[in-house]
């Protein structure tokens, strides 16, 4: 196994989960230039790539049994730059919106593959790890992303879409380092006989995204609206909740050792508790605190996710189940803000702080139930 394996396969996590919202800083900025559009259509500008990134993702798997998994990653990582750089092309916001279709045709090739490759390449003790290192990269992603767009932003919207010419470095790497995996010969197969383990874990997913991203789709629009900052401020403190996300990853391991079956417990409670802090946030100081748990938390309980969903399928088929749980996490980007803008104007009070609440009272609710789980699950039943 050749040492530049690892990073090859990290460079490809590194920018695909946060692909979607790397542009989050300029946000404020993208609605200034196109007044005519309302908030949930500039939001979009954010989410719109999950629509075409879930059939893709299905593509992904089919055009993996012809073509093989390093042909159809290059394939995606081409798209990916087409559609990612080609937003600060855009003369109207219907031609943006065209790019980040294309933009999600492109993830939605790379992304399954990106986490199969783990299953292909590592086993037992060091896939968790992997993972965790792959959940640390792409939040690693996110750091450089959301700075580097948030300062762009500043000089002009346009500019900050250039932070997804990473594509081509990773592009590089893959063509030169990447070996095509090992197969046994058999295609990725149906759904029908995917354990229901796969789709348990992929709804997980959607709910965690579906609260996770009201973060990169309010945050911009919450410190202009409370005069907390201004777009490259916004930048920094998504760039948090990735830093934070990063840390998690690394200590993924050691962190689950110690906590054991009270894991995922532990991990709602601190994201209840950033969302808390979020939803009564005036200054910077309480958003700050808020994110990082929130960030910690999710780079925590993601990987785990993708730890358990491949250790469910036989290695023919995890691109397939990666696919279904890949699908599951853009959906939730995609619904994020439809959702929870659609549950604020029900109650009369829709607005970025209100999202916040929302995210609140939901994952406190998951943390209730987490909590009754554990207490009746043995101990010894848990994984070290």
């Amino acid at each position: 196994m050749s040492r530049g394996l690892k990073p090859t396969i990290l460079s490809i996590s590194l920018i695909t989960v946060m692909s979607g919202a790397a542009v989050a800083p300029a946000l404020g900025e993208i609605g200034r230039a196109f007044p005519q559009a309302d908030e949930t259509l500039i939001k979009l500008v954010l989410t719109l790539a999950s629509v075409m990134i879930i059939p893709f993702n299905f593509i992904s798997g089919r055009i993996c049994d012809r073509w093989g998994k390093r042909r159809t990653l290059l394939l995606g990582l081409a798209v990916y730059l087409v559609g990612g750089m080609g937003g600060g092309l855009a003369s109207s916001i219907w031609t943006l919106l065209g790019t980040r279709v294309v933009l999600g045709m492109g993830v939605g090739l790379i992304m399954p593959i990106s986490t199969a490759l783990v299953g292909d390449f590592y086993e037992g003790e060091e896939r968790i790890r992997t993972m965790g290192q792959l959940s640390a990269s792409s939040n690693l992603g996110g750091i450089v992303a959301m700075v580097l767009s948030g300062w762009l932003a500043s000089l002009s919207w346009r500019y900050s879409f250039g932070v997804y010419g990473f594509a081509l470095g990773t592009g590089l790497l893959v063509f030169f380092l990447l070996p095509e995996p090992k197969s046994d010969g058999r295609p990725g197969g149906g759904f029908k006989n995917l354990p229901l383990a796969v789709y348990l874990n992929g709804a997980a997913v959607l709910l965690l995204m579906l609260v996770f991203y009201s973060i990169p789709t309010n945050m911009a629009l919450f410190l202009q609206a409370n005069h907390i900052g201004e777009a490259r401020l916004s930048g920094m403190v998504i760039a948090l909740i990735t830093a934070s996300g990063f840390v998690a990853g690394l200590v993924l391991s050691r962190v689950h050792g110690l906590v054991g079956r009270w894991m995922v417990t532990a991990m709602l409670a601190c994201m209840a508790g950033g969302f808390w802090l979020l939803s009564a946030a005036a200054s910077l100081a309480p958003v700050v605190a808020g994110v990082v748990l929130i960030g910690f938390s999710y780079g925590s309980l993601f990987p785990l996710i993708l730890v358990s969903i491949t250790g469910a399928v036989p290695r023919h088929r995890t691109v397939l189940a990666m696919a279904v749980a890949s699908s599951c996490l853009f959906l939730g980007q995609f619904i994020s803000p439809l959702v929870l803008d659609g549950l604020g104007a029900i109650m009369g009070t829709a607005s970025p702080r209100q999202s916040f609440h929302l995210c609140a009272l939901g994952i406190t609710a998951a943390m209730v139930a987490a909590f009754v789980i554990s207490f009746r699950t043995p101990a010894q039943s848990n994984p070290e």
